[in-house]
């Protein structure tokens, strides 16, 4: 997975400060607006008080009308009935007048009588007489719509003398005043209307601009929204990526645990085969032979074994020795500087100080002779008698003794030494199984956790 952007909370923070800002000026806005549709109510206010009253005056003007036409039921019915007529027949007559190109009788009658001259005279041709008869034949279409219209007029002219002989008969009451008065209060209703109507045009203007405030308000609210969701989004992004990259460190983490593991068990398991590979008892085998030829060196020559001579001499000059040569003049291990006996010495390899005991040790000395003398060994050569488990010489008469169980040791060693040496093969392969073993649970572990 890519590294997602990192979300920008300094400039999240900016835009969102912003589109708040405007938001919050759109709101002052809208209540301004509001406040202002409010006062501009028609409903209310002192125009809306006189309209009321208006209509109040009108309906009673109404209803003082239709008393009198009750009482009057025939006259005002007829007045309005010719004042019904005579608007029907004016509109008609304005509508036929429209369509007429002449508005009187005689007009058409003279262009009548000039089209029939022309024809009379012999003069046009054959074209020309049918264009005219066809003129002729419209006029006189024409001239019965005039006088239609004609008639027409007539009807209205005697209707409106009609309609004044009722008005005069009706003058003796208030019809009239009344009539009067509900035309002015209607006219002042109307102009109250139309200054209402233009009260409602400022007023529709500001329902336009509260409809223009609402769809930039909306507009602003759905742009936070988008700006909230994208920052959540980036943010939800980046914090996956982040955690799916701790996993991932972790992952690899404990991949190179396990396999540092694995590597340092498979080397601890070489390392034990390879050991399980060296023949048993080497080391010791090594250590009879070394001690056998120290022996060989510093016992007297009288008392040398032709066992360990033969031994030696068959013995590969190959083995491994923990002990250096002996000298071949002073009969030294090889290593080891040769000093000159002191009295002091003596006394301290005696284990006395005093000279009593000194001169004791001496009497007793020439007395058992140099067959019993004390055997002095180096503290190498006596904690490796102590690792082959074979007692150490104390006399120089127990050398040949010491060798032959050296001899017999070695045999030991010698003769187990396949056994024991398949034995630790085996020992070693079972600890290696183990080891794999729990090699391959910690595996299993780390491969779950990780998981």
């Amino acid at each position: 997975m890519h590294r997602p952007a990192r979300p920008d909370f300094d400039q999240y923070k900016k835009e969102l400060a912003e589109v708040d800002a405007k938001i919050d000026m759109l709101r002052k806005e809208q209540d301004d607006v509001k406040a202002r549709i409010n006062r501009n109510d028609p409903r209310k206010g002192p125009s809306a008080d006189k309209r009321g009253k208006l209509l109040d005056r009108l309906q009673d003007i109404r209803k003082e009308q239709s008393s009198l036409k009750k009482s009057r039921g025939k006259v005002f019915d007829r007045h309005a009935s010719l004042t019904a007529s005579i608007s029907k027949k004016t509109a008609d007559l304005k509508a036929q007048q429209s369509k007429l190109t002449y508005k009187t009788v005689d007009a058409i009658d003279e262009v009548l009588a000039k089209h029939q001259s022309q024809i009379d005279s012999g003069n046009l041709k054959i074209v020309e007489e049918r264009r005219l008869s066809d003129e002729m034949a419209g006029l006189r279409r024409a001239k019965k719509q005039v006088e239609q219209a004609a008639a027409l007029q007539k009807n209205i002219e005697a209707d409106l003398a009609e309609l004044a002989e009722i008005d005069e008969q009706i003058a003796g009451t208030n019809a009239r005043a009344l009539g009067e008065e509900y035309d002015r209060l209607q006219s002042e209703l109307d102009s109250l209307r139309a200054s209402q109507e233009e009260g409602h045009q400022k007023r529709g203007e500001l329902f336009s601009e509260r409809s223009r405030i609402l769809k930039e308000l909306d507009q602003a609210w759905e742009f936070k929204r988008r700006l909230q969701d994208d920052h959540r989004r980036i943010n939800n992004e980046y914090y996956q990526w982040q955690q799916q990259e701790r996993i991932r460190k972790a992952n690899e983490e404990k991949q190179r645990r396990v396999q540092e593991l694995r590597e340092k068990r498979l080397a601890i398991a070489q390392e034990q085969r390879e050991e399980a590979e060296i023949p048993a008892f080497e080391d010791e085998i090594n250590g009879c032979d070394s001690l056998i030829i120290y022996l060989n060196s510093i016992q007297p020559s009288t008392t040398a074994s032709p066992g360990s001579k033969s031994e030696n001499s068959t013995r590969p000059s190959s083995v491994a020795s923990t002990i250096r040569g002996a000298s071949s003049d002073l009969h030294i291990p090889a290593g080891m500087l040769a000093l000159k006996k002191t009295n002091d010495e003596a006394d301290y390899f005696a284990g006395s100080s005093s000279s009593k005991s000194k001169r004791r040790n001496e009497r007793k000395d020439k007395k058992n002779g140099p067959a019993s003398e004390i055997l002095k060994l180096p503290l190498a050569v006596a904690e490796r008698f102590l690792e082959l488990e074979v007692d150490i010489p104390t006399t120089s008469a127990s050398i040949a003794a010491t060798i032959e169980k050296l001899e017999a040791r070695k045999q030991y060693f010698i003769g187990n030494q396949a056994k024991v040496t398949n034995e630790n093969k085996r020992k070693a392969e079972e600890k290696i199984a183990k080891l794999m073993s729990e090699l391959e649970v910690d595996e299993k572990i780390a491969t779950a956790v990780g998981e």
